[in-house]
C-alpha cells in the first residue's frame, strides 16, 4: 500500500507542474511576447505572402494585417467579385503593397491546380507565407442538388486537398530560401459544429475528420521541416465571427473579431506549433486538459481515503 501511495503523489506532482506550466505559458503567450519582443518580423520572410479565404472573416483580416506590415499579398477564394472588393479596399489603405488575385473553387479537385501553380510561380522572389483558411462549411446551400457522396467529395476537397496541395506547391521554394511560414487554420476540435448543421450524418463526421487532419498534418510538417527554417502552426480557433451559419446563434463570450485573433495569433508565430492564439481559447483548452487529470486526481483521492481507513482499522 505504501508503494501505491507513493505512486499516487508522483503523479499528483507531475499534474501540479505540468499545471503550473500551463498556466505560465498562458501568461506567456498572451501577455510577454509582444512586451519582451519576442514575436517575429514577418517582413524578412516575404515579400509574398498568399493567403486562401480571403475574401471574409479571417482571411481578410490575415490579409490586411500583413498587408500593414508591407507584405505584398495574393488573395485566393471563389468570388471574382469579392476578391476585387477586398484588394481594392486593401490597396486603398497601403498604397505601395502589390496585390494579385485568383479566382478558383476549391471544392472543384484537381482541375484547379494548374492555374495555382502558373499565377503562384510567376510571383517575383516567391511566396514567403502560406496562410490556409479555406474550409467548407456543411451546412450547404439547400438548392444545390448534390448526391451525398458528391457532399461528401467537395468537402475533402476543400478541406484537405486544398490545403495539401498548396503546401506541397510553396513548400519546396521556402526550404530551398531557408525560411518560410505556413498556418493551417482549423476549429478547436475537429467535431465542433458536427451537431449544429442540418446536412446528413456522413457528411458531418467527414467533415469532422478532415477538420481534424489539419492538426495532424501540421504536427507531423512542423517536425519534418524544423531543420530547414519552416514555421508551421496549427492555428485553431473554437469560434470566431465570419461567415460560417452555424456561428449565428454561438454565446457571445466564444465569438470575438477576425481582427483581434489574428493580431494574437501573429504573436505565437515561432512559440506555439499548436496555436490558440486568442485568450478565451487557451482556457477553453486548459480546461479541458484539467478534466482528464481530475480522473486521476479522483483515484489518487481514492487510494488516500482507503489507506487512511485501514490506519484507522
Amino acid at each position: 500500500m505504501t508503494f501505491v501511495i507513493v505512486v499516487g503523489w508522483v503523479i499528483f506532482t507531475l499534474i501540479v507542474v505540468k499545471l503550473l506550466y500551463s498556466v505560465s505559458r498562458f501568461i506567456y503567450s498572451v501577455y510577454l511576447i509582444a512586451a519582451l519582443g519576442h514575436s517575429l518580423d514577418l517582413r524578412r520572410y516575404g515579400p509574398w505572402a498568399v493567403v486562401t479565404g480571403a475574401t471574409d472573416g479571417l482571411g481578410e483580416a490575415y490579409a490586411r494585417k500583413l498587408a500593414s506590415l508591407g507584405m505584398n499579398i495574393v488573395l485566393i477564394d471563389q468570388s471574382h467579385s469579392k476578391l476585387q472588393e477586398v484588394a481594392y479596399e486593401i490597396k486603398r489603405e497601403y498604397r505601395t503593397v502589390h496585390i494579385r488575385t485568383i479566382a478558383v473553387d476549391f471544392t472543384e479537385g484537381q482541375s484547379i491546380y494548374p492555374l495555382l501553380r502558373f499565377e503562384l510561380a510567376n510571383l517575383p522572389s516567391g511566396v514567403g507565407l502560406l496562410i490556409n483558411i479555406i474550409g467548407m462549411d456543411v451546412s450547404l446551400d439547400p438548392s444545390a442538388e448534390l448526391t451525398p457522396d458528391d457532399k461528401i467529395q467537395k468537402i475533402i476537397n476543400c478541406n484537405i486537398m486544398a490545403m495539401t496541395r498548396l503546401t506541397n506547391m510553396l513548400l519546396p521554394g521556402m526550404i530551398q530560401k531557408q525560411r518560410g511560414i505556413i498556418i493551417n487554420v482549423g476549429p478547436l476540435r475537429g467535431t465542433d459544429f458536427s451537431n449544429l448543421t442540418n446536412t446528413s450524418e456522413s457528411c458531418n463526421l467527414v467533415y469532422g475528420a478532415t477538420k481534424a487532419f489539419v492538426e495532424k498534418f501540421s504536427r507531423d510538417l512542423a517536425a519534418e521541416c524544423r531543420q530547414d527554417g519552416i514555421i508551421i502552426q496549427s492555428t485553431m480557433p473554437k469560434m470566431f465571427a465570419m461567415n460560417i451559419s452555424a456561428l449565428k446563434t454561438m454565446p457571445f463570450l466564444c465569438v470575438h473579431t477576425p481582427d483581434a485573433f489574428v493580431e494574437a495569433n501573429l504573436l505565437t508565430l515561432g512559440i506555439e506549433s499548436t496555436a490558440t492564439a486568442y485568450w478565451i481559447y487557451n482556457i477553453l483548452v486548459m480546461t479541458k486538459k484539467w478534466k482528464k487529470n481530475k480522473k486521476i486526481i479522483t483515484y489518487f483521492r481514492f487510494v488516500i481515503h482507503i489507506k487512511c481507513n485501514i490506519n484507522n482499522i
